[in-house]
């Protein structure tokens, strides 16, 4: 039974490259930003359903909203997504998306 084990053992450090160094490339995306101005937020519940339902859509990286200031920051890959979809997305809710802008990220 040692033996097996053992054996096991062996054959798995084998086959497993026995902890040699690999290369791993991380691609990161290029990102914007938009303001988004936003008519029909009253609370942080239409914040967190603006947030959670952008959040959904390819290409959306991160979204903060804030019914006191009436807009939504979101950042998103410009390759994937565009200001018409998130429009839509912000209507499609109920809510009204009257203007988006492009902003400089900070």
């Amino acid at each position: 039974m040692g033996y097996t084990l053992l054996l096991v053992m062996a054959v798995l450090l084998i086959s497993c490259g026995g902890g040699g160094k690999k290369e791993v490339k991380e691609t990161v995306a290029e990102s914007a930003l938009y303001e988004v101005s936003i008519n029909g937020m009253t609370c942080t519940g239409c914040e967190n359903t603006i947030q959670s339902n952008l959040l959904k859509v390819p290409g959306i990286i991160s979204v903060k909203a804030s019914h006191t200031l009436g807009n939504a920051i979101v950042e998103f890959e410009p390759a994937k997504v565009d200001s018409v979809k998130i429009k839509e997305v912000v209507d499609g809710l109920g809510y009204d998306a009257v203007k988006v802008i492009s902003r400089q990220a900070e």
